[in-house]
């Protein structure tokens, strides 16, 4: 039972027993006694639901909607409703990253980032109830004028971080901390940078691989290049267990895609220029079902700085994107050959993925292009204007080829409708020739004669 209170100075006080005995007030300030009334009603209505130990009444939650965050911690600390999660910025970031015990090491860290971008701008301490829209474009505009040790944040990155505070935002309207996702309506532009494209030619990877220091690395560049792993999350992951030397396939285990069932793993073929570096590797490796790499054994080994090394000694120049530009032109590569859903299934991505992000066009995809157009039909018309040109043949003479069946023969009413595209109807043989309906009559001998004109048409040689 609770009791509507009101104090000499002009407050509103709400006093009941709480479930487990024990005495509470819950002030409500300087309010009349028409607002405080339906406060009681909704008080004695969340202690009868905490008591019964149910959930509140719809009327009560839309009720707890129409209070400001002032009144509903009021309520919170004298125990009737549930404590709201903090609606500070900075808190609850930290507190969201931390219950997601599902995200991977990687994604963490790119989290993390974007936390530090948005705590930069925002400030750690700022009421993520108080960050509108305009902010939110305010905050995009701030991070492509940000500086890096490349010059300015280049797009994809501002996409990330656009994406991501989209992310924590859609949680806190989740939890209801936030009534709008303020940055549902951010433009996080184009993920695709082409300027960052660039389309690994084999003579390139196999200068690299010559300049490899050891075994090693002269693997990890042929599994980029000609297997497409994903490196090196999936390079580390393999194992020689993983090799099926009978059937010619590997088993990638994939960490990217480990999280969606079916997902875990992919078979993928041993591709003839991987079999060289992997029997080599295979003939001096001791314990047989040890790892394929051995010196590099975490997904955040940094590859990048002695592959930047390794290009140098072969003379290229680096490239932007060093092992997803790898993986890409063996996608590349490979949809010239084989069909786009087997390529996928192979490099563990969909057509859609491939079709934003893989899939470049190349500099044979321009030769090939001039090459046919220097064969075209006009090309050809010109170069042979001289030479005699042979009749086409008329549609009489296709159709006898279409439908084999030798002409002079023809006596029975099947192969009399096939040559000759005869119709049987009550008046006769209907036949049509050059769009027009000759009507036949039903006699064999007038059927003869059509034949007989059909077949001249077609050849002059036959007679029948």
């Amino acid at each position: 039972m609770a009791s509507l209170v009101s104090r000499p100075n002009g407050r509103k006080e709400v006093q009941f027993t709480d479930t487990d005995g024990s005495r509470k007030t819950l002030r409500l300030g300087k309010v009349n006694m028409k607002d405080a009334q339906p406060i009681l009603t909704q008080v004695e209505l969340l202690l009868s639901a905490k008591g019964m130990n149910s959930s509140p009444k719809p009327q009560t939650v839309e009720f707890l909607k129409g209070l400001d965050a002032t009144l509903l911690e009021r309520f919170a600390k004298v125990g009737l409703i549930e404590a709201r999660k903090s609606a500070i910025l900075s808190e609850y970031i930290a507190s969201y990253i931390k219950r997601r015990v599902d995200a991977k090491p990687g994604t963490v860290l790119k989290w993390q980032a974007t936390e530090k971008q948005l705590t930069n701008f925002f400030g750690a301490g700022r009421d993520l109830r108080t960050i509108t829209a305009g902010d939110a474009d305010a905050f995009r505009l701030h991070l492509m004028a940000t500086k890096t040790k490349r010059g300015l944040m280049q797009t994809n990155t501002i996409s990330k971080h656009i994406r991501v505070a989209r992310l924590f935002f859609n949680a806190a309207l989740r939890d209801e901390v936030v009534s709008k996702n303020p940055f549902s309506g951010v433009d996080s532009g184009d993920r695709r940078n082409s300027a960052r494209e660039y389309f690994v030619t084999r003579a390139e990877a196999d200068a690299c691989i010559e300049a490899a220091p050891d075994l090693q690395w002269r693997l990890i560049i042929a599994m980029a290049r000609y297997g497409g792993l994903r490196t090196p999350s999936e390079l580390v992951r393999l194992k020689w267990t993983d090799i099926l030397w009978d059937t010619d396939r590997m088993v990638i285990h994939s960490p990217k895609t480990e999280g969606y069932e079916g997902k875990e793993t992919r078979i993928v073929p041993l591709f003839p220029e991987l079999k060289p570096f992997l029997d080599e590797a295979w003939a001096t490796e001791a314990d047989k079902s040890a790892f394929v790499i051995t010196r590099y054994r975490t997904d955040t080994q940094n590859l990048r700085t002695t592959f930047l090394k390794i290009i140098e000694r072969a003379a290229l120049k680096p490239w932007p994107k060093l092992f997803q530009n790898m993986r890409a032109s063996r996608q590349t590569e490979l949809e010239e050959t084989f069909p786009s859903h087997v390529v996928c299934r192979w490099m563990g991505n969909s057509v859609k993925v491939a079709q934003k992000h893989y899939l470049q066009t190349t500099e044979d995809h321009y030769k090939k292009a001039t090459q046919q157009a220097s064969a075209s039909p006009r090309n050809a018309s010109l170069s042979t204007s001289d030479a005699p040109s042979e009749a086409p043949e008329n549609a009489d003479s296709q159709r006898l080829k279409r439908n084999k069946i030798n002409p002079t023969r023809a006596r029975t009413w099947n192969d009399r409708t096939k040559i000759c595209c005869v119709t049987i109807t009550p008046s006769g043989y209907v036949y049509y020739h050059l769009a027009k309906r000759l009507v036949v009559s039903k006699a064999d001998s007038d059927f003869t004669k059509l034949q007989s004109n059909f077949i001249q048409r077609c050849n002059p040689e036959i007679t029948t």
